[in-house]
């Protein structure tokens, strides 16, 4: 899977194109020229209007998580989940004032991830399952 990695975050006025959200649109193969901004200040998850833009489907899994879900608890999870072949994961970490968006495969690797970490204790604030529509 191959990922644009931006240098920094594109602030604007109004919007922001961040560098891990816009790694994970174009690890999903959403070209970088496709969208102007992953954020904005009245809607933080624009990026999941570009996801579904450009054939995706996502639902979120949340319910299907562990309470009080870290990265490393929702890998064990995802595995167990029911979802057709292919299906990744988009999940928004929130740890200090930041968010942080990561994406893992139903194996529970993790994909894309700007931010990496070997023990993986971040707080899983909320995780949609992606796929090909």
């Amino acid at each position: 899977m191959i990922h644009i990695r931006l240098k920094d975050h594109i602030k604007r006025k109004r919007s922001i194109k961040s560098v891990c959200v816009t790694a994970v649109l174009t690890g999903l193969g959403i070209p970088l020229e496709a969208f102007h901004s992953t954020s904005t200040t009245r809607n933080v998850h624009a990026y999941e209007n570009v996801i579904r833009r450009h054939g995706f489907a996502l639902r979120s899994r949340k319910s299907s998580m562990p309470k009080n879900p870290t990265v490393s608890r929702c890998r064990e999870a995802i595995k167990k989940l029911n979802d057709p072949e292919g299906t990744l994961y988009a999940a928004v970490l929130h740890y200090g004032t930041s968010a942080h968006l990561i994406l893992i495969d139903e194996e529970g690797n993790t994909v894309i991830d700007t931010d990496s970490r070997a023990v993986d204790r971040r707080r899983v604030g909320k995780i949609s399952a992606v796929w090909k529509r």
